[in-house]
């Protein structure tokens, strides 16, 4: 009865993903002209759901099948966020309830499907996916003030969720070393600042 209680489970949280990617394309489909992006984002959202929906072996980690996936629904979503926010002038509580409902709907699809509520605990697990929330909400919240692009400010906030979610991975999977700490913050470090200097130096002068 559990096993059948807990694949129900199981599916349902795959569903849940195929929601919100869905949604997400939706969302950068409105507001970008481009139909190479359109299209690109089409493949990549079809790879990234044969990874989800594909069987594996329950032992058989399952993050390095969903960061694709993860990370395209993060990238697509809060780039519409910002799009509604500046072009559509919705109000801004609106468009902060939609982060939460966004981030927090994504790790509880994310690590529900590594099982980490089983390794973590209920109460550690759900208090994690709410953190996770509100910090990814207080960073879109500092970039708004930012004067550069939607398309920066959302590449900053999908690399820090990418460390967090990283750390989180290799935490629960008793894998967190402070070498790999370390290597993941250089990295994530010299994206941004890649990303601030590209920003600046195509700014006019």
């Amino acid at each position: 009865m559990a096993t059948s209680e807990s694949n129900k489970l199981f599916i349902l949280e795959k569903v849940l993903f195929f929601i919100i990617l869905g949604l997400c394309i939706w969302g950068f489909w409105y507001f970008e002209g481009s139909l190479i992006l359109r299209i690109a984002t089409l493949i990549l959202g079809s790879v990234s759901l044969y990874l989800v929906f594909l069987k594996v072996p329950s032992k058989t980690p399952l993050p390095s099948k969903l960061e694709l996936g993860a990370l395209l629904i993060l990238y697509l979503g809060i780039f519409s966020l910002y799009n509604f926010l500046y072009s559509l002038n919705l109000p801004l509580p609106s468009i902060m309830v939609a982060i939460l409902l966004l981030v927090s709907g994504l790790c509880f699809s994310v690590l529900s499907l590594d099982r980490a509520n089983d390794i973590l605990g209920k109460e550690i697990y759900r208090t994690f996916i709410i953190l996770m929330g509100i910090v990814i909400l207080e960073i879109f919240l500092s970039l708004y003030f930012w004067p550069i692009g939607p398309e920066a400010k959302t590449l900053i906030i999908v690399v820090i969720f990418y460390l967090i979610m990283s750390l989180i991975y290799l935490y629960i999977h008793s894998m967190l070393r402070l070498k790999r700490v370390l290597g993941y913050l250089v990295i994530g470090v010299l994206i941004i600042g890649t990303i601030l200097i590209t920003v600046y130096l195509q700014l006019p002068k």
